[in-house]
């Protein structure tokens, strides 16, 4: 079988695998040198229902345990729970706060092709569970072609989530006081997003396409993480540590090009996205990866360039932050660049058993970098 009609298939219907199949796998996640730990392993199902329908399930369930950086009053030791009492200048710390979690995820995708055209549609539902976050998203997308020859298509799609963050009184009192009187141990938040999607892709060549899409988003709710801290009024008899404060709505656009080549037996895929937000927030990805096709096995390799502006309402500095509205140390909120480099091996053991292996490295330079690698195998019946 020829790469380039390989090739061409999956650049025509990329979300689809060739069959029934199940597969499992474990991902293993080391930050900062273990810092912090995440250990994934995960189910996943594939089934063609005659020619018109495909069911995809995907259960995963996360393991974590490690430190996240926050400030914190080092009298009172390195903990979440806010500090009592006066705080002094010498003893604020910006350090690491140990922490463990574990998550549960489900999702379920049912895509429906029409008999003639076979126009795509697929609605999906997703599921998260954690022991201080709940998330719940259904999606629907649309697949249309221009023409009988399917060298043009348009793709849209739409998805809420409803989300519940659980935040804990000693996190954060004032948002227990204000909703559920002071004796309360946690209270329940609301975070919603919607997400849109368009895209136009068409086909250059027997080895080549094109494709331009736009997105946006729109969330509104609880948006702030009630495990990080900021210091206020450094210098002054005022000075005390709070809980972060991101603003409760944020809307952004974006777009994103991408081009794929396949050339003989290698498969070249470069794509651009552009982000904005109304934080202040802009970003640029650049990825590239190369996919080669040998005998029994595929290998691929990719690396990608992320840099980002600064929220307006984020500093790490301890003597920043007075009375302002919104303030935040959260490191996502920064200004920064990174690099991600990644490999994967797959090796066909016969026509119906598949071992696959992956590995990446990330890096921010200013922040923090880590190392992750999976395994897994894949049966078609």
């Amino acid at each position: 079988m020829q790469l380039k009609s390989i090739a061409l298939s999956a650049l025509l219907v990329a979300s689809l695998e060739a069959g029934d199949s199940v597969g499992v796998h474990y991902m293993y996640y080391d930050e900062d040198s273990a810092r912090t730990i995440v250990k994934s392993p995960s189910f996943s199902l594939h089934k063609e229902i005659g020619f018109d329908y495909d069911i995809d399930i995907h259960i995963t369930h996360d393991t974590v345990s490690g430190a996240s950086p926050t400030y914190y009053d080092a009298a009172s030791g390195a903990s979440a729970r806010l500090p009592e009492g006066i705080v002094y200048p010498q003893d604020i710390v910006y350090g690491d706060i140990p922490y463990e979690d574990h998550r549960t995820a489900f999702s379920l995708s049912v895509t429906k092709r029409s008999p003639v055209t076979r126009d795509e549609m697929k609605f999906g539902y997703s599921y998260s569970n954690e022991e201080d976050y709940l998330s719940q998203e259904l999606s629907f997308g649309m697949l249309h072609y221009l023409d009988a020859s399917k060298n043009s298509s348009i793709g849209y799609g739409v998805s809420y989530q409803r989300n519940k963050p659980k935040i804990y009184c000693f996190l954060d009192p004032n948002e227990c006081d204000a909703i559920s009187g002071a004796s309360a141990m946690s209270v329940t938040k609301r975070l919603e997003a919607i997400n849109l999607f368009w895209g136009y892709t068409q086909i250059l060549s027997q080895t080549s396409l094109a494709r331009a899409s736009i997105f946006a988003i729109f969330e509104n709710g609880y948006l702030s993480n009630p495990y990080m801290r900021v210091v206020r009024n450094y210098g002054t008899f005022d000075l005390s540590i709070t809980p972060e404060k991101k603003p409760s709505k944020r809307n952004a656009i974006g777009f994103v090009l991408e081009y794929k080549e396949a050339f003989e037996e290698v498969m070249t895929n470069v794509s651009y996205r552009f982000y904005s937000d109304d934080w202040s927030i802009v970003s640029h990805t650049l990825d590239c990866s190369l996919t080669k096709e040998f005998a029994k096995s595929d290998a691929s390799v990719g690396i990608r360039y992320y840099n980002q502006s600064r929220a307006f309402f984020y500093s790490a500095l301890k003597d920043y932050f007075t009375t302002q509205r919104y303030a935040s140390s959260d490191r996502r909120m920064a200004s920064f660049d990174s690099w991600n480099v990644r490999l994967c091996w797959s090796y066909h053991y016969n026509k119906r058993i598949t071992f696959d292996i992956d590995g990446g490295y990330y890096l921010q330079p200013r922040y923090y970098h880590s190392l992750y690698s999976g395994i897994g195998v894949r049966y078609r019946f």
